[in-house]
């Protein structure tokens, strides 16, 4: 009767972790999907975005202008750079004027916090999710361009930018198990 029992009892294993693996994926989509819809300012002035990545494990974060009609200044450039789990890329082309990414792997997140900042133009209220890495080794604080990612959430209720940065530090401890 065991031997019976234990192909069962495997397959409810295999299809239980794959069911789960599905359901992180999904809560990680609609985090992105949530966190990319406060990234945009509704009294932005200009003809740029921000946007945010939570795949591979990792936090990517695209800051990108565009070139106006009037814009004929242009030529193809792109420099990166990436170590030890920290990257970041900037390009121009004849349609992007400037186009930043960051990106840290979420195993070298240290913390993910959130600051409320004010607009100078207009005083309105605003979240910065700070997602910070790791301290060096030698105590000293981490330091490149890419070791700070801040996030600009454009709304007033607080109480959804916590629920978000706890998501967001359930999603890095996840990534970081994984891994290590």
């Amino acid at each position: 009767m065991l031997k019976a029992f234990l192909p069962l009892l495997a397959s409810a294993l295999l299809l239980g972790g794959a069911a789960h693996a599905q359901a992180q994926a999904a809560e990680v989509q609609a985090l992105t999907k949530r966190l990319n819809q406060l990234l945009h300012s509704p009294k932005a002035e200009d003809d740029g975005e921000a946007t945010v990545s939570l795949a591979d494990c990792g936090v990517k974060q695209t800051m990108r202008k565009y070139r106006g009609p009037d814009d004929h200044n242009s030529g193809n450039i792109s420099v990166n750079s990436s170590k030890k789990g920290s990257s970041w890329a900037i390009k121009t082309d004849d349609k992007v004027q400037l186009e930043l990414n960051l990106s840290l792997d979420w195993a070298e997140v240290g913390s993910v916090t959130y600051v409320p900042k004010k607009r100078d133009k207009d005083g309105s209220r605003y979240y910065d999710i700070v997602v910070k890495r790791h301290a060096r080794a030698d105590g000293k604080p981490a330091s490149g361009i890419a070791d700070t990612i801040s996030l600009s959430l454009f709304t007033q209720d607080e109480n959804e930018v916590a629920a978000l940065v706890k998501k967001l530090d359930t999603v890095r401890r996840q990534c970081s198990s994984q891994k290590g």
